[in-house]
């Protein structure tokens, strides 16, 4: 390996192109984080060089600009080929500057300035050591397939006017970025005519980088994976892609690189896959949390995205598994976990995901794509595995108990799933539920969750995701075809809001009369909170509103409101043999919540079924 700092025009003066390798990650700069500092430096550094030709002393300064790091290794020569080397390391750099550059060309032929031809020299190869067989080896940096049509278009000649493939792109609106900021700076009252001049000279004698070039006995992947393993700027799944990408070649599948990186992992780095999701306290890239299930699956423990590359490292070194078949397999789990984000809100599946989704429950992922990656896992036994896990969060989740050893109990789970005949893998995640004694692990019983429902404080003794959670699948329990055109709410939906039928604070318009007792004020403080006295708004109530008496309430709830979880229970008797809907209406009052605790209590109950009666009960926690 040798390092040393080199001057940009070393590095864009031969010939020779700089390819980036396949494992790398599509062009993701910015302006605020990238493209504007770069811009900054470069006028900085050109702005000395015009104040030293302006000196009376005449004497170049000192003063060098650094750009950062670059990591190369050289490519084996190949006839008719220029020379050129892979980027390890910094090519989201190199491939900015040559957009720069080439911007700076654009708008100097456009002026009719002298530069143009000298930019030129720094992004394009001299077209007499260019073999006709191999018209791309004229650009000095070769980009990533998914980026090629837009990096053309950016890096294109003065008189190319054709409309940009995508608008979207980094690469595009870069071009146009620096040519916005290049034509205002050029512009600025008092600049020199000689602007360009001075930026050429900085750009080739005063920015410099680190030229960190590696030798035959260097391994590349090695040091990419040194460089970037511990730092925040890749997500542990670009660290995958980078191992298995190297192993193609090492297993002799090299020329099927390419089409491996346009038709399978492409999509895991998009935007949709790269996007980051909460997992507890902490935020992942949903493309690593993806990898991570899929390691999982295989290696049979847990794996934390903290530990994904070095676990996948070490079960690289041990599988028979093809990289090529490796990458095909995660493309298949990625389309499987969309397909399953697809399934609605009236299939037990659906309203698990709609639910682990809203309260952000990460662990059973595994389980579920375990499940229908399976063959022959009968439909119903799918249903059962979906409606089993989620009674036990939900159940668990109302009553209160912790979610901290849900890592352990799930991973249980997955392994009992991958050792029973597909013909009953879902009664294995039933019957591995239902084997926990221990009160940390257990699944509450009917009798616990009823008893859990009707107490009092629900709202705040219950996670106010899993609270909207479970309102939101009785509002969907409770709609049929006909009811608000057959839409179903979403638990993530951030327009719907829980709220309070009797406000909470309740004594300026809901008083009780000024001889109730203690005990009364009690009961109605304790009314408050019980799921009996919640309900579901698609719009914030005005604060005004929401507090307003019973009277007055009651009419905008009737015009506004369209949930059935208001309409068939708040506006109309849940219970008509006790109470007609004329009488029900005429109040709201500890009675009536009471009334409506017990009714959706009993719709939770048909929902959320109880864990399955073991003949033989298993004390997997004993065990």
């Amino acid at each position: 390996m040798q390092a040393g700092d080199v001057k940009l025009g070393q590095v864009f003066s031969n010939d020779h192109v700089n390819v980036i390798p396949l494992f790398q990650r599509p062009y993701v700069w910015d302006e605020e984080e990238n493209w504007a500092p770069l811009w900054r430096d470069v006028v900085a550094a050109a702005l000395e060089v015009q104040a030293e030709s302006q000196s009376e002393s005449g004497e170049p300064g000192e003063s060098t600009y650094f750009l950062g790091a670059v990591v190369i290794h050289q490519r084996p020569m190949r006839p008719k080929r220029l020379d050129a080397s892979n980027i390890i390391d910094g090519q989201q750099r190199m491939t900015t500057l040559q957009v720069l550059i080439t911007a700076l060309r654009a708008v100097a032929a456009h002026r009719g300035d002298g530069t143009a031809n000298k930019f030129k020299a720094l992004t394009e190869n001299s077209a007499d050591v260019v073999d006709e067989e191999f018209p791309e080896d004229r650009y000095k940096v070769w980009p990533l397939p998914q980026d090629r049509d837009a990096y053309f278009w950016a890096v294109r000649a003065p008189d190319d006017d054709s409309a940009p493939p995508d608008e979207t792109h980094r690469l595009v609106r870069a071009r146009e970025w620096f040519e916005e900021q290049i034509n205002v700076w050029l512009d600025e009252p008092g600049a020199s005519s000689a602007r360009l001049q001075h930026m050429h000279g900085a750009l080739v004698h005063r920015v410099q980088i680190v030229k960190i070039t590696l030798g035959n006995s260097d391994h590349p992947q090695v040091i990419f994976e040194a460089l970037n393993h511990r730092g925040v700027r890749l997500a542990a799944a670009d660290l995958v892609k980078n191992r298995l990408f190297y192993a193609l070649d090492e297993q002799g599948a090299g020329s099927e690189a390419e089409s491996l990186l346009m038709n399978y992992w492409l999509v895991l780095d998009t935007k949709v896959w790269r996007r980051e999701v909460t997992t507890g306290r902490i935020k992942r890239a949903m493309v690593d949390l993806l990898v991570s299930y899929w390691l999982t699956i295989k290696l049979e423990e847990e794996v934390i995205v903290d530990s994904l590359f070095s676990e996948f490292s070490r079960w690289m070194d041990k599988t028979d598994d093809s990289a090529s078949g490796v990458i095909r397999e995660l493309r298949a789990y990625a389309d499987l976990y969309t397909g399953l984000l697809e399934h609605p809100p009236t299939t037990a599946t659906g309203r698990l995901i709609a639910t682990m989704r809203a309260t952000g429950t990460n662990t059973p992922w595994p389980v579920l794509l375990a499940m229908h990656v399976m063959p022959d896992v009968p439909a119903d036994q799918l249903e059962l595995a979906a409606t089993s896990i989620d009674s036990y969060l939900m159940r668990r989740g109302v009553a209160g108990l912790t979610t901290k050893d849900y890592n352990r109990i799930f991973m249980g789970v997955l392994k009992a799933v991958l050792k029973a005949n597909p013909m009953t893998a879902g009664t294995a995640v039933s019957t591995s539920l239902g084997s926990h004694t221990a009160e940390t692990r257990l699944w509450p019983s009917d009798k616990e969750f009823s008893d859990a429902l009707e107490r009092p404080g629900l709202y705040n003794r219950m996670h106010r995701a899993r609270l909207k959670s479970m309102l939101v699948a009785i509002e969907n329990h409770l709609r049929t075809p006909m009811d608000v055109g057959g839409n179903l709410l979403d638990a993530t939906d951030s327009a719907l809001n829980i709220e309070h039928v009797m406000p909470q604070k309740w004594a300026e318009n809901w008083s009780l009369d000024e001889e109730a007792t203690e005990a009364e004020v009690e009961r109605r403080e304790s009314s408050i909170d019980r799921l009996g006295n919640l309900t579901l708004a698609t719009t914030k109530l005005n604060p005004s509103m929401s507090n307003k008496a019973w009277a007055d309430k009651r009419p905008i709830l009737q015009d506004k409101s369209l949930v059935k979880l208001t309409t068939a229970s708040i506006l109309a008797s849940p219970t008509r043999e006790q109470m007609d809907d004329a009488t029900w209406r005429e109040s709201w009052d500890e009675v009536r919540i009471a009334a409506r605790t017990s009714y959706l209590g009993r719709l939770a109950q048909e929902i959320w079924t109880g864990p399955p009666a073991l003949d033989e009960p298993l004390d997997v926690d004993a065990e």
